[in-house]
Order: C-alpha cells, then sequence, then structure tokens
C-alpha cells in the first residue's frame, strides 16, 4: 500500500479539484448565465450541462472515494485503530463529511435515472451544501496532520 500512496493521493486531488471546481463554477458562473437569458433558454443551458455531468461526475465521485479509501486505511485499519489520535478523529469528520456528499450524489442520480421528481433542497441548495462540505473536507485534510 506505501508504494500506491503517492498515486491514490495524486489522482485524488485532481479528482477533487475537478468536482469542486465544477460546483464552484455552477454556483458562481452558470447560475448567473441562467439568470440572464429567458426561462427557455436557462432551461436548454441546464439540461445540456445536466447531460454532461451526469455521465462525468458520477465517475469522479467514485474514484474520488476509492482513492480516498485507499489512503484512508494507512491511518485507520485494525491495527492503527479508528479513533485513537487527533488526526484520526479529523479524518473521521472528513469522512462523515465526504459521505454526505456521496449520499447526495446518490440520492440525485436515483431521481434523475427513475424520473422522480427531486426534493427542493437539493434542487435549490445541494451545490451550496456541496461547496461547505467540501470546504470542511479540505480544511480537516489539513488539520489532520497539524493536530
Amino acid at each position: 500500500m506505501e508504494a500506491v500512496y503517492p498515486y491514490a493521493h495524486t489522482v485524488h486531488l485532481i479528482l477533487a479539484i475537478i468536482f469542486l471546481g465544477y460546483v464552484f463554477s455552477d454556483l458562481a458562473v452558470i447560475s448567473a448565465l441562467k439568470k440572464k437569458f429567458r426561462v427557455e433558454t436557462a432551461k436548454e443551458i441546464q439540461q445540456t450541462l445536466g447531460e454532461r455531468s451526469v455521465k462525468i461526475f458520477p465517475l469522479v465521485l467514485l474514484f474520488i472515494v476509492l482513492s480516498g479509501g485507499m489512503m484512508m486505511s494507512r491511518y485507520i485499519n485494525s491495527e492503527a485503530g479508528l479513533l485513537e489520535t487527533n488526526l484520526q478523529q479529523v479524518l473521521v469528520l472528513k469522512i462523515v463529511a465526504a459521505l454526505l456528499i456521496v449520499a447526495g450524489v446518490l440520492y440525485n442520480l436515483f431521481t434523475k435515472l427513475t424520473r422522480r421528481p427531486k426534493n427542493i433542497f437539493m434542487q435549490e441548495h445541494f451545490h451550496k451544501l456541496v461547496i461547505v462540505l467540501g470546504l470542511l473536507i479540505v480544511v480537516c485534510a489539513k488539520v489532520m496532520f497539524l493536530v
């Protein structure tokens, strides 16, 4: 596992930047664009982006989770324990935040695939929640090695 760790770490960071970058651009740029166009055009923009993102970002998130799991096993395992050190405690907080994002993405995929209506919160605020949780994850990643 030690030999693979640097590669998993690099893949994890690159994909996390892509994932959070897309969510940020959706909040900051795309939402502003949608307000400038007619309702029909804004719906077309959203539909076009949604079709592409539903193909790309579940895979990106899957590889983020897999590479994160590989790295996690270095610090949380049967020998090291679960909540024995401050690093492990912060890492568990980071994992919980990541699992909330994963749960939200799975819910959105489920509604998309089953053509059910999304919960109003998920439709209006999920990307805001992802940005907040993503920032928490980034801070936890830095703080883990300081405590």
